[in-house]
């Protein structure tokens, strides 16, 4: 994950995605949020699974989960999912957000986390506002899915409960200050376009620093050191 093969310049198309879906580095705004709706739109009731050109994120996923599968189906269980369950990132290493951390031991766990990502960024049944689990930070309300959270900071209100992905958010007023974000090129290319010392460079330079850090604590938590997440998430 820490490679620079992984780390192309923006805007870039996703591999195997939909050509026009084309992410960039934006600053916080109109185009960005559209820009995360289109990334995280829920795929259509009946959508085919898409290994390739994938219009939404959804059916690539679905697409994974035929391939697994069928590998399971020609290979077995034991031949596909054989790696050492130490390795495997679990809830006791993730246990300080929403949603549910599934160590992938056989194929109904592989399932059962393959649906809780789709969840997380469309919604529970993929036509639905919730992820299936309560919010983190106030265990009272259900967490809202990626997509429809964006939808919420589009519309300027909170969705609640007895709303649905056609009545659109009807809670309390969310206020986003969008005069209150630093400005930012749009898709930067690299730090000697700015004067060594400026803030500018400064800031970007963190910035990298930061973002790698960040990549080679992922890589260790995802290649043997579980524990590792934490600190990943701290450094988020």
């Amino acid at each position: 994950m820490d490679t620079p093969e992984l780390l192309p310049p923006h805007p870039r198309r996703l591999p195997h995605g939909d050509p026009s879906l084309e992410p960039s580095l934006l600053p916080f705004g109109d185009e960005a949020l559209d820009m995360f709706l289109r990334l995280e739109r829920p795929a259509r009731p009946g959508a085919p699974a898409e290994g390739d050109r994938y219009e939404t994120i959804g059916q690539f996923y679905a697409a994974i989960e035929a391939g697994l599968r069928g590998l399971c189906d020609r290979l077995g269980e034991a031949e596909v999912l054989s790696g050492d369950p130490a390795r495997q990132v679990n809830a006791g290493h993730f246990e300080h957000t929403a949603g549910r951390m599934i160590a992938v031991n056989d194929l109904a766990s592989a399932l059962a986390a393959l649906e809780e990502i789709v969840e997380e960024g469309e919604g529970t049944s993929r036509g639905a506002v919730w992820d299936g689990g309560p919010a983190v930070h106030h265990p009272d309300r259900d967490e809202v899915a990626h997509y429809y959270r964006f939808q919420e900071l589009r519309a300027g209100r909170r969705y609640r409960r007895g709303d649905t992905p056609r009545s659109g958010p009807t809670g309390e007023p969310v206020g986003v200050d969008f005069a209150g974000v630093l400005p930012m090129r749009p898709n930067p290319k690299k730090i000697a376009d700015h004067a060594p010392g400026s803030p500018v460079r400064a800031a970007q330079e963190e910035s990298n620093r930061t973002y790698c850090t960040l990549l080679h604590l992922l890589e260790q938590a995802f290649n043997g050191s579980p524990g590792q997440l934490a600190a990943a998430v701290t450094t988020m």
